[in-house]
């Protein structure tokens, strides 16, 4: 009989400190090893130490399988309390039911007036959906190296389309007609190519859609923005239309065989870490213009799933995780953008020149439009333009078309 005592004694025992605990799952975008080193060994354990009730069960999903996971896991009842997306995917997850706003949540969160104009990319509809965890952008990425060996000067880089494609011919190494040496490297597929080359659709004065969700890349701006795209491909020949490839585990720019490109800040950081010589190659510049200058950036962040079966426990998890520490371990971790003003004057923003003209170039930020239809929109958009890079279409056809099948999804 003591013995059956002492059993039930510690099963219970296990129950309250393990068993009886209240899960809150969180899914977060990407498999990066930094960050999974900093959730799992500060952040995790310091949440449940403030809240012994309570445990973090944190997943780490690919980007390019977190669409796919995320519609499988909702559908079958079983999605996360917590999960990241990017910002433009709120509309769409809004109209099918998956998510909750956050207005109600958003005054217990760690200053959210720390988020300044950040926390507002969340809303649609006059709601808000989403608090920003870490932030991307693109600027030109140069080897100043190449510049000089050139006839360049390292430190006046290219302002103007005009002299991007200068630039782009002057420092360009041909080897029996085959380019061994890029002037620049820009993607020619995928969501890669939609957004470098949005960023010249907007220079010129043009936009994806306008106030009614219509689809106007096709405007005369878009067409023009296309054909200068294409022509650094397939007239000045300063890209590769196949695409540049990493030569080992090195970028292009790292490894020589391309001197300019529009590089995020996660690319940047993982060079400095693992390709010390040739970053210090590397500098930067704001994105050349036409009548403005545009560079993308995005946020990704948190999403509360209308699902959540403990909306207490989820609440305090999405103000611990995006506290001002936390924010700044995690894009410290990450080497992206935080969102908060005061993240701005954490030490590795403010030690690292590279950062510090990454939130600089914010100013000329813009942003995926936040439809609910977008990321469908996208892939249409990326086909079409793949095919006008592959000579497969003429720029004005090629958009007209994207056009055609976007109009179909409204």
């Amino acid at each position: 009989m003591k013995k059956l005592v002492l059993v039930l004694s510690v099963l219970s025992l296990l129950v309250f400190v393990g068993f009886g605990k209240t899960n809150v799952t969180v899914w977060f975008a990407g498999t990066s090893d930094q960050l999974t080193i900093a959730m799992d060994d500060d952040l995790i354990p310091a949440f449940e130490k403030a809240n012994p009730d309570l445990k973090l069960v944190v997943e780490y999903i690919p980007w390019g399988e977190l669409s796919t996971k995320l519609t499988t896991a909702f559908a079958g009842g079983i999605g996360p309390d917590i999960f990241m997306h990017g910002q433009a995917a709120i509309a769409g997850f809004v109209e099918n039911g998956v998510i909750r706003s956050i207005d109600d949540l958003i005054a217990r969160l760690d200053d959210p007036a720390d988020f300044g104009a950040a926390l507002d990319v969340g809303i649609y509809k006059g709601k808000n959906y989403f608090v920003p965890v870490f932030g991307s952008g693109r600027l030109l990425a140069y080897r100043a190296d190449f510049f000089e060996q050139s006839g360049l000067d390292p430190n006046e880089p290219p302002v103007t389309w005009e002299q991007l494609v200068t630039f782009a011919k002057a420092t360009t190494i041909y080897d029996s007609g085959r380019i061994v040496r890029a002037g620049l490297d820009i993607p020619v597929t995928g969501i890669d190519l939609q957004q470098v080359w949005t960023s010249f659709l907007i220079e010129n004065g043009g936009k994806l859609f306008d106030d009614e969700l219509n689809p106007v890349f096709n405007s005369p701006a878009g067409v023009e923005a296309l054909e200068y795209y294409v022509g650094l491909v397939r007239e000045a020949k300063v890209a590769s239309e196949f695409g540049l490839t990493p030569v080992g585990n090195l970028e292009p720019i790292a490894a020589g065989t391309a001197v300019m490109v529009f590089m995020n800040n996660e690319s940047l950081a993982a060079l400095k870490e693992y390709s010390p010589e040739s970053y210090s190659k590397i500098r930067l510049a704001f994105p050349p213009a036409r009548y403005t200058r545009a560079g993308f950036y995005s946020f990704a962040g948190f999403m509360v799933s209308s699902s959540t079966k403990n909306l207490e426990a989820t609440t305090k998890a999405l103000a611990f995780l995006t506290s001002k520490d936390s924010l700044v371990k995690i894009n410290k971790a990450l080497g992206s953008l935080p969102p908060r003003q005061s993240g701005a004057q954490a030490d590795f923003i403010a030690n690292d020149p590279d950062l510090k003209k990454f939130v600089e170039g914010a100013k000329y930020a813009y942003g995926n439009p936040n439809v609910p239809f977008w990321v469908q929109a996208r892939d249409i958009i990326s086909k079409y333009l793949e095919r006008a890079v592959m000579g497969a279409m003429n720029p004005k056809d090629a958009l007209d078309e994207a056009a055609k099948e976007v109009s179909k999804l409204k």
